[in-house]
């Protein structure tokens, strides 16, 4: 798996921690019981090995430990793994979790993985199994020889580096890197955070369009904000909700984009665009749900090449069955090759032979039926081209060189991207000659953008001065083994 590393976040994967308020952490040993606490949040993100086009793996636990060996608990997912692509989070920052722990330097930091890992080749015909150990169930790597100053809050960053994983085939062993680089130098080349909510709601303000959380592992607090479009989901009965319907104690599910607060002391933010109301009763725990694109559909069965998932798929495609699904975005006749598409529903079988069941399924970049009522005319599709024109009313021109797609033929497309969620960069790259794709809904030559891509628009303005927790270690110091 040695491969050279891809700029876009400057080597591979990364876990970084932010911090920031709510929740609890756990200690263990007396070190550090009598110290003053600190808040910490955590996020992962990843960059590209080129060799394999996927690595799946299970997060079960993140911890840090003092020079007495006193060891404090970062992220404990024991109970219920966070399973992750981590090929899928090029230059973006998966929020995993918020703690209070004590402040003091930390001299290492342990990362808990399951004995697991599936590897996708480029082409996607071929997913080989393989693991961290010859035995057991659990993977410990620890990074040694580190700093981390967490006497007056901040960030720490993890570097998973999968252009230095390597794969022995007679064994069957992969031997991954983590390393601890500057969270300053890591959240500047981030293109987006984003946070997969599953937790309790806890106030709901129908005014500013909130609803505020309180998950186990992301902490107390998390704001939820509705994006234009947005829709409430009833999974119980299929039922689209308003936000007034959301009742304190429910509990919910949600995939958004993070943005942090402007101190450690604000709460983060998601801005989602879907979220799933649970059925009363469901047990504490996420239900199965993937991202990816379409590939085949075939009557109700639709074939989806999945990029992220909370279950291990076993291979590169997994069948989802949409029978009985109802659509947040889009309709069952958006399904063609190449749309992106997020599903939630039950897992049936296992490795290779799994299926999906959908009981959800959200179209990336279409209209909610809502929407689609207020302006029938409307086509789903994508705009692919570069910026040619900024408008004084903020949207902006794009030239169309090739036919895409059943409506989009080559000319001039206007862009408006009013609420549209940001995959990959900001609107500070909306500048003329930029290359861009914007999905959403077209009515005649206007595209009224829902998701956008900036390709090579790397950073977010909030990020780009985080407080320094962590600081330069030596060259030699960035990895350990156990």
């Amino acid at each position: 798996m040695n491969s050279k590393h891809v700029l876009i976040a400057l080597t591979a994967t990364a876990v970084a921690v932010l911090a920031a308020c709510g929740g609890g952490g756990s200690t263990t040993g007396p070190g550090l019981s009598q110290m003053q606490s600190v808040a910490v949040q955590t996020y992962i993100t990843d960059n590209l090995a080129t060799e394999y086009s996927k690595v799946w793996v299970s997060i079960k636990k993140i911890t840090v430990v003092d020079g007495s060996g006193s060891e404090v608990t970062l992220l404990d997912a024991s109970a219920s793994p966070a399973v992750v692509n981590l090929s899928s989070l090029a230059s973006v920052g998966q929020f995993m979790s918020t703690v209070t722990i004590p402040a003091g330097i930390y001299t290492e930091i342990r990362v808990t993985l399951g004995n697991a890992v599936q590897l996708v080749s480029l082409d996607g015909a071929t997913t080989t199994n393989g693991k961290f150990d010859a035995a057991g169930t659990d993977f410990v790597w620890k990074v040694r020889n580190v700093s981390v100053d967490a006497s007056a809050g901040g960030q720490i960053v993890l570097d998973f580096n999968l252009a230095k994983f390597s794969y022995d085939a007679a064994t069957g062993l992969v031997t991954p890197t983590i390393e601890l680089p500057k969270p300053g130098d890591a959240f500047k080349k981030f293109v987006r955070q984003q946070a997969e909510i599953h937790g309790t709601v806890q106030s709901v303000d129908a005014v500013a369009g909130t609803i505020t959380i309180n998950d186990a592992r992301l902490g107390n607090g998390v704001v939820v904000t509705l994006a234009k479009d947005a829709v409430l989901l009833n999974e119980a009965d299929g039922r689209v909700l308003a936000l007034s319907d959301i009742t304190v104690g429910e509990r919910i599910e949600v995939k958004g984009t993070v943005t942090p607060g402007a101190t450690t002391a604000d709460p983060v933010t998601v801005l989602a665009s879907v979220v799933h109301v649970e059925p009363a009763g469901q047990p504490d725990v996420p239900r199965a749900r993937g991202e990816g694109v379409v590939t085949v559909v075939a009557g109700n069965l639709v074939t989806v090449s999945i990029n992220e998932a909370n279950f291990l798929p076993g291979a590169n495609s997994v069948v989802v069955d949409i029978t009985s699904a109802k659509f947040a975005h889009g309709s069952a006749a958006d399904l063609t090759a190449g749309v992106t598409l997020e599903f939630g529903g039950v897992v049936n079988g296992t490795g290779t032979s799994a299926t999906v069941t959908a009981t959800v399924v959200d179209v990336e970049g279409a209209s909610s039926g809502d929407e689609r009522k207020k302006t029938p005319g409307e086509k789903f599709t994508g705009v692919n081209g570069a910026i040619t024109t900024l408008n004084a009313d903020g949207t902006f021109a794009v030239n169309v060189t090739k036919a895409d797609g059943p409506w989009v033929v080559p000319g001039t497309y206007r862009v408006d991207p009013t609420g549209a969620i940001y995959v990959e960069g900001n609107a500070t790259c909306l500048v003329v000659g930029h290359p861009i794709k914007a999905v959403g809904a077209l009515t005649g030559t206007t595209l009224a953008a829902k998701f956008i891509v900036l390709p090579g628009c790397e950073g977010q303005a909030h990020s780009e001065d985080p407080v320094p927790l962590v600081p330069a270690p030596p060259a030699s110091a960035a990895s350990g083994a156990t």
